[in-house]
């Protein structure tokens, strides 16, 4: 008789735990132990074109609103020079406007007198009308955003709301959701480019309408198959391109104006060559895809503040950084939903 309190064997699937003397694994250790080699998929060319990091969203965002703010403090400043050159503000007023915020705070005041300026200027402009010598006039005035927005608000006349609200809404869709348009509408723009040649080509070469119609559908077919990748290849070109000329003329430059040494500002000058192409060719997809997220965002909030004007202090910077973000996010948000699974 055997002893019922002998411990079992590894291999004894009798008494005892069946599972006793195994050491318990996770899959990677059992795939290193293996030599299992997992092939990962993947990603496609589209899909290339909405994977933006992060560290990319962010550090694109906090660099475009700082220059964007240092750019309001400039155009302040430069109204603040040309309201007190033109008379636009009496002495006190103009003493009063020391800062951004009290500047925009005027805004409203100087659109106001710039508007019945101008009126008066038209008004002077028909027969028998003279202009008083006391009167301030607009045709010496350096060109501003509050006078731009008066005559877009002039040439638009009784239509400027609906002009307005329609330009507001297509600033919004393509600032908020610039990379994702981009990355939607990229094969048609290379289909209607493949096939517009295709069709030009067939029709002066004086061929059958069903061959040229053929042929321009055939080459739009490719165009639209081919349109990430020759994205992305200019992508690489042209980053690689621009990283070459920006790093040479900032490192030789910058050690020009340093030392004033022509033979170190050109060893600055190929290093910075060098260093500007690694970092262009390394990073040219996140730079590209920054780059249609700051100048999506830019060209929606540059109409926004032309048509609106300044709702309150730091309104671009505002915008452009809201809706760099909004972007990035919506795009982050699409690339998982539609390319999460193969990710």
């Amino acid at each position: 008789m055997g002893d019922s309190g002998t411990k079992k064997g590894p291999g004894s699937t009798t008494l005892g735990d069946p599972f006793g003397g195994v050491d318990p694994k996770s899959i990677t250790e059992i795939e290193l132990e293996q030599n299992v080699h997992v092939q990962r998929q993947a990603l496609p060319d589209a899909a290339k074109l909405t994977d933006l990091p992060w560290l990319w969203l962010i550090l694109a965002t906090v660099l475009c609103v700082g220059a964007s703010l240092v750019g309001t403090l400039v155009e302040a400043r430069h109204l603040k020079q040309v309201i007190q050159q033109s008379g636009l503000l009496n002495e006190e007023e103009a003493k009063s406007a020391q800062d951004v915020e009290q500047l925009v705070a005027d805004r409203e005041k100087l659109q106001q007198r710039m508007r019945d300026l101008k009126d008066r200027q038209r008004k002077l402009k028909e027969p028998g009308k003279t202009a008083s010598p006391d009167e301030p006039g607009l045709e010496n005035l350096p060109l501003t955003v509050e006078g731009l927005r008066e005559d877009i608000r002039r040439r638009a006349g009784t239509d400027f709301a609906n002009y307005r609200r329609l330009a507001t809404l297509a600033a919004l869709v393509i600032g908020g959701f610039g990379l994702i348009l981009m990355a939607l509408f990229v094969r048609a723009l290379w289909a209607a480019l493949f096939g517009g040649v295709a069709f030009a080509a067939c029709f002066f070469a004086g061929l059958d309408p069903w061959i040229t119609w053929g042929a321009a559908a055939l080459a739009a077919a490719v165009g639209a198959w081919l349109g990430p990748k020759l994205l992305l290849a200019a992508v690489v070109s042209n980053t690689t391109m621009a990283g070459m000329i920006l790093g040479g003329m900032i490192a030789g430059g910058g050690v020009f104006l340093g030392t004033g040494n022509e033979l170190f500002s050109f060893i600055g000058l190929g290093a910075g060559a060098v260093l500007g192409l690694v970092l262009g060719y390394k990073f040219a997809r996140p730079l590209f895809l920054s780059a249609v997220l700051a100048n999506t965002a830019g060209v929606a909030a540059t109409s926004l503040w032309l048509i609106w004007g300044d709702l309150y202090p730091y309104f671009w910077p505002s915008m452009l950084g809201g809706l760099m973000v909004f972007d990035g996010l919506a795009t982050r948000l699409y690339h998982r939903v539609r390319w999460g699974a193969q990710a």
